[in-house]
Protein backbone atom coordinates (compact mmCIF):
# COMPACT_ATOMS: atom_id res chain seq x y z
CA UNK A 1 0.00 0.00 0.00
CA UNK A 2 2.93 2.37 0.71
CA UNK A 3 4.20 2.10 -2.86
CA UNK A 4 0.81 3.26 -4.10
CA UNK A 5 0.14 5.89 -1.42
CA UNK A 6 3.32 7.97 -1.81
CA UNK A 7 3.08 8.62 -5.56
CA UNK A 8 -0.60 9.42 -5.14
CA UNK A 9 0.17 11.93 -2.37
CA UNK A 10 2.92 13.53 -4.46
CA UNK A 11 0.58 13.90 -7.40
CA UNK A 12 -2.12 15.46 -5.22
CA UNK A 13 0.44 17.92 -3.82
CA UNK A 14 1.63 18.85 -7.30
CA UNK A 15 -1.93 19.28 -8.49
CA UNK A 16 -2.75 21.51 -5.52
CA UNK A 17 0.24 23.83 -5.96
CA UNK A 18 -0.17 24.03 -9.73
CA UNK A 19 -3.85 24.92 -9.31
CA UNK A 20 -2.98 27.51 -6.65
CA UNK A 21 -0.34 29.17 -8.85
CA UNK A 22 -2.71 29.18 -11.82
CA UNK A 23 -5.54 30.67 -9.73
CA UNK A 24 -3.22 33.52 -8.67
CA UNK A 25 -1.24 34.19 -11.84
CA UNK A 26 -4.06 33.96 -14.41
CA UNK A 27 -6.25 36.74 -12.90
CA UNK A 28 -3.20 38.97 -12.35
CA UNK A 29 -2.11 38.64 -15.99
CA UNK A 30 -5.64 39.29 -17.26
CA UNK A 31 -6.07 42.34 -15.01
CA UNK A 32 -2.71 43.79 -16.08
CA UNK A 33 -3.59 43.27 -19.75
CA UNK A 34 -6.99 44.87 -19.22
CA UNK A 35 -5.46 47.92 -17.52
CA UNK A 36 -2.48 48.42 -19.83
CA UNK A 37 -3.94 47.46 -23.23
CA UNK A 38 -7.39 49.08 -22.94
CA UNK A 39 -8.23 51.89 -25.41
CA UNK A 40 -6.39 55.12 -24.77
CA UNK A 41 -8.08 58.47 -24.39
CA UNK A 42 -8.90 60.56 -27.44
CA UNK A 43 -6.15 62.96 -26.53
CA UNK A 44 -4.60 65.93 -28.28
CA UNK A 45 -3.03 69.08 -26.91
CA UNK A 46 -1.89 71.96 -29.05
CA UNK A 47 1.86 72.55 -29.02
CA UNK A 48 1.34 76.28 -29.62
CA UNK A 49 1.00 78.82 -26.86
CA UNK A 50 -1.77 78.19 -24.37
CA UNK A 51 -4.81 80.47 -24.04
CA UNK A 52 -3.88 83.68 -22.33
CA UNK A 53 -0.16 83.35 -23.10
CA UNK A 54 -0.35 84.28 -26.79
CA UNK A 55 1.98 87.13 -27.59
CA UNK A 56 -0.68 88.87 -29.67
CA UNK A 57 -3.32 88.86 -26.95
CA UNK A 58 -4.87 92.28 -26.61
CA UNK A 59 -2.23 94.04 -28.67
CA UNK A 60 -3.40 94.35 -32.24
CA UNK A 61 -7.19 94.23 -32.19
CA UNK A 62 -9.44 91.78 -33.95
CA UNK A 63 -6.87 91.10 -36.64
CA UNK A 64 -4.93 88.72 -34.38
CA UNK A 65 -7.84 87.49 -32.34
CA UNK A 66 -7.75 83.76 -31.59
CA UNK A 67 -10.66 81.64 -30.36
CA UNK A 68 -9.68 78.40 -28.62
CA UNK A 69 -11.86 75.29 -28.82
CA UNK A 70 -11.97 72.16 -26.69
CA UNK A 71 -13.52 68.96 -28.08
CA UNK A 72 -14.97 66.08 -26.05
CA UNK A 73 -15.66 62.89 -28.01
CA UNK A 74 -18.88 61.64 -26.43
CA UNK A 75 -19.73 58.56 -28.51
CA UNK A 76 -18.91 56.73 -31.71
CA UNK A 77 -21.40 54.43 -33.42
CA UNK A 78 -19.74 52.54 -36.26
CA UNK A 79 -22.97 50.82 -37.25
CA UNK A 80 -24.75 54.16 -37.69
CA UNK A 81 -21.62 55.83 -39.03
CA UNK A 82 -21.61 58.75 -36.58
CA UNK A 83 -19.24 60.37 -34.09
CA UNK A 84 -20.66 62.82 -31.53
CA UNK A 85 -18.56 65.73 -30.23
CA UNK A 86 -19.20 68.24 -27.47
CA UNK A 87 -17.44 71.53 -28.19
CA UNK A 88 -16.68 74.32 -25.77
CA UNK A 89 -14.91 77.64 -26.11
CA UNK A 90 -12.14 77.63 -23.53
CA UNK A 91 -10.72 81.05 -24.25
CA UNK A 92 -10.62 84.07 -26.52
CA UNK A 93 -7.74 86.53 -26.76
CA UNK A 94 -10.34 89.31 -26.57
CA UNK A 95 -10.57 88.54 -22.87
CA UNK A 96 -7.21 90.27 -22.48
CA UNK A 97 -7.86 93.17 -24.85
CA UNK A 98 -8.78 96.74 -24.02
CA UNK A 99 -11.28 97.06 -26.87
CA UNK A 100 -14.80 95.77 -27.55
CA UNK A 101 -14.88 92.50 -29.48
CA UNK A 102 -17.74 91.66 -31.77
CA UNK A 103 -19.57 88.36 -31.99
CA UNK A 104 -17.99 85.53 -33.93
CA UNK A 105 -19.81 82.95 -36.05
CA UNK A 106 -18.37 79.44 -36.00
CA UNK A 107 -19.13 77.38 -39.10
CA UNK A 108 -18.76 73.62 -39.60
CA UNK A 109 -18.58 71.94 -43.00
CA UNK A 110 -22.17 70.76 -43.44
CA UNK A 111 -21.42 67.80 -45.71
CA UNK A 112 -19.20 66.27 -43.02
CA UNK A 113 -21.97 66.51 -40.43
CA UNK A 114 -25.00 64.26 -40.06
CA UNK A 115 -27.16 67.30 -39.34
CA UNK A 116 -26.81 68.47 -42.92
CA UNK A 117 -29.61 70.96 -43.58
CA UNK A 118 -30.14 69.52 -47.04
CA UNK A 119 -30.82 65.96 -45.94
CA UNK A 120 -34.46 66.51 -45.02
CA UNK A 121 -35.36 69.31 -47.39
CA UNK A 122 -36.07 69.85 -51.06
CA UNK A 123 -32.92 71.95 -51.46
CA UNK A 124 -30.15 70.24 -53.40
CA UNK A 125 -26.87 69.41 -51.73
CA UNK A 126 -23.97 71.64 -52.62
CA UNK A 127 -20.38 72.45 -51.75
CA UNK A 128 -20.96 76.15 -51.14
CA UNK A 129 -19.64 77.83 -48.03
CA UNK A 130 -21.99 77.36 -45.05
CA UNK A 131 -24.43 80.21 -44.60
CA UNK A 132 -25.86 79.30 -41.20
CA UNK A 133 -23.36 79.26 -38.32
CA UNK A 134 -23.27 76.24 -36.05
CA UNK A 135 -22.58 78.45 -33.04
CA UNK A 136 -22.60 82.22 -32.41
CA UNK A 137 -19.95 83.22 -29.90
CA UNK A 138 -21.00 86.31 -27.93
CA UNK A 139 -17.97 87.17 -25.83
CA UNK A 140 -19.58 90.33 -24.42
CA UNK A 141 -22.44 88.33 -22.92
CA UNK A 142 -19.99 85.77 -21.60
CA UNK A 143 -18.06 88.48 -19.75
CA UNK A 144 -20.79 90.83 -18.54
CA UNK A 145 -24.05 88.84 -18.51
CA UNK A 146 -24.38 86.65 -15.43
CA UNK A 147 -27.27 84.73 -16.99
CA UNK A 148 -25.64 84.04 -20.35
CA UNK A 149 -25.67 80.42 -21.48
CA UNK A 150 -22.61 78.21 -21.41
CA UNK A 151 -20.45 78.43 -24.55
CA UNK A 152 -21.00 74.78 -25.46
CA UNK A 153 -22.54 73.03 -28.46
CA UNK A 154 -22.70 69.56 -29.99
CA UNK A 155 -22.04 68.26 -33.48
CA UNK A 156 -22.38 64.83 -35.07
CA UNK A 157 -19.70 63.97 -37.59
CA UNK A 158 -20.31 61.41 -40.32
CA UNK A 159 -17.89 58.56 -40.96
CA UNK A 160 -16.51 58.96 -44.47
CA UNK A 161 -14.11 57.13 -46.76
CA UNK A 162 -10.42 57.92 -46.25
CA UNK A 163 -9.21 61.05 -48.01
CA UNK A 164 -5.92 59.50 -49.13
CA UNK A 165 -5.59 59.80 -52.90
CA UNK A 166 -3.46 56.68 -52.94
CA UNK A 167 -6.31 54.66 -51.48
CA UNK A 168 -8.94 56.25 -53.69
CA UNK A 169 -6.96 55.31 -56.81
CA UNK A 170 -6.67 51.71 -55.69
CA UNK A 171 -8.61 49.18 -57.75
CA UNK A 172 -10.38 47.92 -54.63
CA UNK A 173 -10.40 50.91 -52.22
CA UNK A 174 -12.65 49.28 -49.61
CA UNK A 175 -10.58 46.10 -49.34
CA UNK A 176 -7.45 48.25 -49.24
CA UNK A 177 -8.66 50.60 -46.51
CA UNK A 178 -10.88 48.07 -44.62
CA UNK A 179 -13.57 50.74 -44.32
CA UNK A 180 -16.37 48.21 -43.89
CA UNK A 181 -17.73 46.05 -41.09
CA UNK A 182 -17.10 43.06 -43.36
CA UNK A 183 -13.49 43.29 -42.13
CA UNK A 184 -14.45 43.24 -38.45
CA UNK A 185 -12.46 43.36 -36.15
CA UNK A 186 -9.78 44.74 -38.48
CA UNK A 187 -12.06 47.46 -39.90
CA UNK A 188 -10.89 51.08 -39.83
CA UNK A 189 -12.86 54.27 -40.32
CA UNK A 190 -12.29 57.99 -40.74
CA UNK A 191 -14.40 60.92 -39.56
CA UNK A 192 -13.49 64.51 -40.34
CA UNK A 193 -14.21 67.90 -38.78
CA UNK A 194 -13.64 71.17 -40.63
CA UNK A 195 -14.59 74.46 -39.00
CA UNK A 196 -13.67 78.12 -39.11
CA UNK A 197 -14.80 81.43 -37.60
CA UNK A 198 -15.88 84.80 -39.00
CA UNK A 199 -16.66 88.15 -37.48
CA UNK A 200 -20.46 88.41 -37.40
CA UNK A 201 -20.52 92.12 -38.29
CA UNK A 202 -17.89 92.27 -41.05
CA UNK A 203 -17.63 88.61 -42.13
CA UNK A 204 -13.86 88.92 -41.78
CA UNK A 205 -12.14 85.65 -40.86
CA UNK A 206 -11.14 85.09 -37.24
CA UNK A 207 -8.43 82.71 -36.07
CA UNK A 208 -9.90 79.47 -34.70
CA UNK A 209 -7.61 77.02 -32.93
CA UNK A 210 -8.17 73.57 -31.41
CA UNK A 211 -6.61 73.74 -27.96
CA UNK A 212 -7.13 70.16 -26.76
CA UNK A 213 -9.38 67.11 -26.95
CA UNK A 214 -10.58 64.35 -24.63
CA UNK A 215 -12.90 61.37 -24.70
CA UNK A 216 -12.96 57.60 -24.43
CA UNK A 217 -15.20 55.05 -26.16
CA UNK A 218 -15.27 51.43 -25.06
CA UNK A 219 -13.84 48.91 -27.51
CA UNK A 220 -12.44 51.51 -29.92
CA UNK A 221 -9.00 52.96 -30.46
CA UNK A 222 -9.59 56.57 -31.55
CA UNK A 223 -6.74 58.77 -32.71
CA UNK A 224 -6.98 62.46 -33.70
CA UNK A 225 -4.95 63.63 -36.69
CA UNK A 226 -4.88 67.41 -36.33
CA UNK A 227 -3.51 69.38 -39.24
CA UNK A 228 -1.28 72.26 -38.09
CA UNK A 229 -2.95 75.68 -38.27
CA UNK A 230 0.03 76.96 -40.25
CA UNK A 231 -1.08 74.86 -43.23
CA UNK A 232 -4.20 77.01 -43.62
CA UNK A 233 -3.22 80.39 -42.23
CA UNK A 234 -2.10 83.07 -44.66
CA UNK A 235 -2.77 86.58 -45.86
CA UNK A 236 -6.41 85.94 -46.78
CA UNK A 237 -7.03 82.82 -44.68
CA UNK A 238 -6.96 82.76 -40.90
CA UNK A 239 -6.30 79.76 -38.73
CA UNK A 240 -9.01 77.12 -38.88
CA UNK A 241 -9.56 73.62 -37.52
CA UNK A 242 -9.26 70.51 -39.64
CA UNK A 243 -9.18 67.18 -37.81
CA UNK A 244 -9.29 63.62 -39.09
CA UNK A 245 -10.42 61.07 -36.52
CA UNK A 246 -9.16 57.53 -37.04
CA UNK A 247 -11.37 54.82 -35.52
CA UNK A 248 -10.48 51.14 -35.21
CA UNK A 249 -11.07 48.28 -32.81
CA UNK A 250 -8.94 48.17 -29.68
CA UNK A 251 -6.14 45.63 -29.32
CA UNK A 252 -8.04 43.67 -26.66
CA UNK A 253 -11.10 43.36 -28.90
CA UNK A 254 -8.98 42.12 -31.82
CA UNK A 255 -7.18 39.53 -29.71
CA UNK A 256 -10.42 38.38 -28.09
CA UNK A 257 -12.01 37.80 -31.49
CA UNK A 258 -8.92 35.94 -32.73
CA UNK A 259 -8.81 33.70 -29.64
CA UNK A 260 -12.54 32.94 -29.93
CA UNK A 261 -12.11 32.04 -33.62
CA UNK A 262 -9.17 29.73 -32.82
CA UNK A 263 -11.30 28.15 -30.08
CA UNK A 264 -14.06 27.53 -32.62
CA UNK A 265 -11.66 25.62 -34.83
CA UNK A 266 -10.04 23.61 -32.01
CA UNK A 267 -13.42 22.47 -30.68
CA UNK A 268 -14.71 21.76 -34.19
CA UNK A 269 -11.67 19.69 -35.16
CA UNK A 270 -11.94 17.74 -31.91
CA UNK A 271 -15.59 16.92 -32.61
CA UNK A 272 -14.75 15.98 -36.21
CA UNK A 273 -12.07 13.56 -34.99
CA UNK A 274 -14.58 12.02 -32.59
CA UNK A 275 -17.04 11.61 -35.44
CA UNK A 276 -14.40 9.98 -37.66
CA UNK A 277 -13.38 7.54 -34.92
CA UNK A 278 -16.93 6.70 -33.89
CA UNK A 279 -18.78 6.62 -37.21
CA UNK A 280 -16.02 6.13 -39.75
CA UNK A 281 -13.93 3.49 -37.99
CA UNK A 282 -16.42 2.03 -35.52
CA UNK A 283 -14.60 2.75 -32.26
CA UNK A 284 -16.60 2.69 -29.05
CA UNK A 285 -17.77 6.03 -27.67
CA UNK A 286 -19.79 7.07 -24.63
CA UNK A 287 -23.36 8.11 -25.31
CA UNK A 288 -22.98 11.50 -23.61
CA UNK A 289 -20.11 12.39 -25.96
CA UNK A 290 -22.07 11.50 -29.07
CA UNK A 291 -24.67 14.24 -28.48
CA UNK A 292 -22.09 16.96 -27.72
CA UNK A 293 -22.04 18.40 -31.30
CA UNK A 294 -25.73 19.27 -31.07
CA UNK A 295 -25.20 21.51 -28.02
CA UNK A 296 -21.97 23.03 -29.34
CA UNK A 297 -23.73 24.30 -32.49
CA UNK A 298 -25.93 26.56 -30.34
CA UNK A 299 -23.07 27.42 -27.96
CA UNK A 300 -21.00 28.75 -30.86
CA UNK A 301 -23.80 31.08 -31.93
CA UNK A 302 -24.04 32.48 -28.40
CA UNK A 303 -20.27 32.82 -28.09
CA UNK A 304 -20.06 34.69 -31.38
CA UNK A 305 -22.55 37.26 -30.07
CA UNK A 306 -20.12 38.15 -27.25
CA UNK A 307 -17.65 39.74 -29.70
CA UNK A 308 -17.75 43.48 -28.88
CA UNK A 309 -19.26 45.57 -31.66
CA UNK A 310 -19.64 42.63 -34.05
CA UNK A 311 -22.07 43.21 -36.96
CA UNK A 312 -25.59 41.90 -36.53
CA UNK A 313 -26.12 38.50 -38.07
CA UNK A 314 -23.28 36.87 -39.97
CA UNK A 315 -21.11 38.28 -42.72
CA UNK A 316 -17.80 39.62 -41.40
CA UNK A 317 -14.43 38.10 -42.22
CA UNK A 318 -14.22 36.10 -38.98
CA UNK A 319 -17.57 34.51 -39.80
CA UNK A 320 -16.28 33.40 -43.20
CA UNK A 321 -13.02 31.95 -41.87
CA UNK A 322 -14.26 30.74 -38.49
CA UNK A 323 -17.86 30.59 -37.36
CA UNK A 324 -19.63 29.58 -40.58
CA UNK A 325 -17.31 26.75 -41.69
CA UNK A 326 -17.20 25.48 -38.11
CA UNK A 327 -21.00 25.48 -37.90
CA UNK A 328 -21.19 23.56 -41.19
CA UNK A 329 -18.76 20.91 -39.95
CA UNK A 330 -20.46 20.70 -36.57
CA UNK A 331 -23.86 20.33 -38.20
CA UNK A 332 -22.56 17.43 -40.30
CA UNK A 333 -21.03 15.85 -37.18
CA UNK A 334 -24.25 16.35 -35.21
CA UNK A 335 -26.41 14.70 -37.87
CA UNK A 336 -23.95 11.85 -38.36
CA UNK A 337 -23.35 11.11 -34.69
CA UNK A 338 -27.03 11.27 -33.80
CA UNK A 339 -27.99 9.27 -36.89
CA UNK A 340 -25.65 6.43 -35.89
CA UNK A 341 -28.24 5.37 -33.32
CA UNK A 342 -30.48 4.29 -36.19
CA UNK A 343 -28.03 1.51 -37.04
CA UNK A 344 -26.12 0.72 -33.84
CA UNK A 345 -25.24 1.73 -30.32
CA UNK A 346 -21.81 3.45 -30.29
CA UNK A 347 -21.34 2.58 -26.61
CA UNK A 348 -21.89 -1.18 -26.83
CA UNK A 349 -19.11 -3.41 -25.50
CA UNK A 350 -18.55 -5.26 -28.79
CA UNK A 351 -17.05 -2.11 -30.38
CA UNK A 352 -13.31 -1.65 -29.92
CA UNK A 353 -12.18 1.16 -27.63
CA UNK A 354 -9.49 3.60 -28.80
CA UNK A 355 -7.08 4.30 -25.92
CA UNK A 356 -3.79 6.13 -25.42
CA UNK A 357 -2.01 2.83 -24.93
CA UNK A 358 -3.28 1.69 -28.30
CA UNK A 359 -1.95 4.86 -29.91
CA UNK A 360 1.38 4.32 -28.15
CA UNK A 361 1.70 0.90 -29.72
CA UNK A 362 1.09 2.43 -33.15
CA UNK A 363 3.96 4.94 -33.24
CA UNK A 364 6.89 2.49 -32.81
CA UNK A 365 5.57 0.54 -35.78
CA UNK A 366 5.40 3.71 -37.88
CA UNK A 367 8.88 4.86 -36.89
Amino acid sequence: MATIYLPTTRRIRQCFFFSLVFAIVAPIICIILGVEVHPREFNYRSSSSSPGDDSTSGSEGNENRIIYLHADLMSADLKQGTVVFDWSIVNDTCYYADYNCTNANIYFAANLQQSNIYMNSSNPSNNNSPTDPTFIWNITADIYDTYSDYPMFQTTATIVNPFSSQKSQNKHPISHSHTSNVYYPFDRYIAAVFCYAEDSSTNDPVNLRLNDTSGLVGGLQITPIVFPPSEFSGIDVKELVFVEISLQRSTLVIWYCIVITITFWLVTLTICLLMIMTVGFGFRQRNEIVVVPVTIVFAFIQLRSTMPGAPDGFGDILDFVGVLPCLVLLSICAVTMVGIYIFTDPAKESRRELTWSGLGELFPKIL
